[in-house]
């Protein structure tokens, strides 16, 4: 009986050990620039990013749309020793990344416009509300774009994604059939 508690102990600390993966991926877009804007990434994780999207789907922008990429970016950085490629269009656009490693930095300028307009000239405030999407060795890691301040600056803070309800209701399930084969194999007094 008491191998099987400290086993689940085990299993208990290694998946809260999961989840609180060291550091965090900052995705940083700084300033008014309405037609040149320069969107930096940072990963703070201790693993490497392999894909990173954006979603403004659910922004909406002045002109009431939501903020959109036609084209591809105007430049990219890649990451120290490693490549960025460009995916998608419209609200929903990302890069594929290799070899971006734990304090490397990555970067991309754009015009972003709005789904109505072309010559929009969005700011970084446009991106409030918007979503950015890590995939990561070691799982995926979720942010929203936020003010920072009274500045005309944002970021996302993106952080291990929270399991889904499907994953807690699996584990609950297991500990069941645990317990249950523990008791049945404990000696009745």
């Amino acid at each position: 009986m008491k191998r099987i508690y400290s086993l689940m102990l085990a299993a208990g600390l290694l998946a809260s050990g999961a989840a609180q993966a060291a550091g965090a991926i900052f995705v940083t877009e700084p300033g008014a620039d309405g037609f040149s804007i320069n969107t930096g990434i940072f990963n703070g994780s201790s693993f490497d990013i392999t894909k990173l999207t954006f979603d403004f789907s659910t922004t909406t922008t002045g002109d009431s749309s939501n903020i959109v990429i036609d084209g591809a970016p105007f430049t990219t950085v890649a990451p120290t020793g490693g490549t960025a490629t460009f995916f998608g269009s419209g609200a929903v656009f990302g890069f594929n990344f290799t070899g971006f490693n734990t304090f490397e930095t990555a970067s991309f300028s754009w015009d972003p416009d709005s789904a109505i307009s072309g010559s929009y000239g969005a700011t970084g405030l446009d991106f409030i509300g918007a979503t950015v999407t890590a995939v990561t060795t070691g799982g995926t890691y979720v942010g929203t774009f936020a003010r920072v301040g009274n500045t005309l600056d944002v970021t996302a803070s993106l952080a291990p994604a929270v399991p889904e309800p499907a994953t807690y209701a699996l584990v609950l399930g297991g500990l069941l059939g645990v317990g249950a084969l523990a008791r049945r194999r404990a000696p009745q007094a």
